[in-house]
């Protein structure tokens, strides 16, 4: 039987970039804060220490992201970004603040999941502001939905996170659901190193529009 293929949960586009972020792009690959998802990866060899390892997907812009890293430099980061002007921008910001516990791949999450990330080898997972494609028609296009929940819970260790932040109040509410549905996950609180985050770009605008910030927190069993 053939495999089902799986909708990309973006559309990548040339979009404009500034001569710092050429630049920074043109010598990505000798750059000692990015890595090519080709091989098996091994959080303790890219960070050369045994600290917990949480991977961001689609970290956008890079700022939530490096200001985390840059305030809890006992745990490493993994961010994930397929398009190139977030990739340019947080390779600039990890450069600028010195910060040597947080990596940059632009590999496609479910790609990075499925082929290069072993398991059980990760602290925890956070999403913020996936795209919502608010379009019912596109809704298949959404990255959170049963296969990828069952898939990162095979990923993260027992006891550690999942985190997801929308300004979709049918998306949340569709996430909520598949969480509550799944074994694998319980509701908790949120984790200690998102208590006092900066905004993120997509969130200051979705609360300017009014929109319902969901912020949402579980544990794998």
């Amino acid at each position: 039987m053939s495999q089902q293929i799986r909708l990309k949960s973006y559309v990548k586009r040339s979009g404009r970039l500034t001569n710092s972020q050429k630049k920074i792009l043109e010598k990505k690959e000798y750059n000692i804060n990015f890595f090519n998802s080709n091989k098996i990866l091994s959080c303790q060899e890219l960070f050369n220490n045994y600290n917990p390892c949480i991977l961001d997907i689609g970290f956008g812009d890079g700022k939530l992201l490096t200001d985390i890293a840059k305030n809890f430099q006992d745990l490493n980061f993994i961010g994930l970004e397929v398009y190139d002007a977030g990739v340019g921008n947080i390779l600039k910001q990890i450069s600028e603040n010195k910060l040597n516990n947080l990596k940059i791949s632009n590999c496609d999450a479910i790609e990075f999941l499925e082929n290069y990330i072993t398991d059980k080898s990760l602290y925890g997972i956070s999403l913020f502001y996936p795209d919502p494609w608010p379009k019912k028609k596109h809704h298949k296009r959404r990255i959170i939905d049963e296969s990828f929940l069952n898939l990162v819970s095979k990923k993260i260790n027992k006891g550690g996170f999942l985190k997801i932040v929308t300004d979709w109040s049918n998306y949340a509410d569709h996430i909520i659901e598949l969480l509550d549905e799944n074994y694998n996950f319980s509701k908790e609180n949120d984790r200690y190193l998102f208590k006092n985050r900066i905004l993120t770009k997509f969130e200051k605008r979705g609360i300017l529009l009014g929109h319902r910030i969901t912020e949402l927190c579980y544990k794998v069993k």
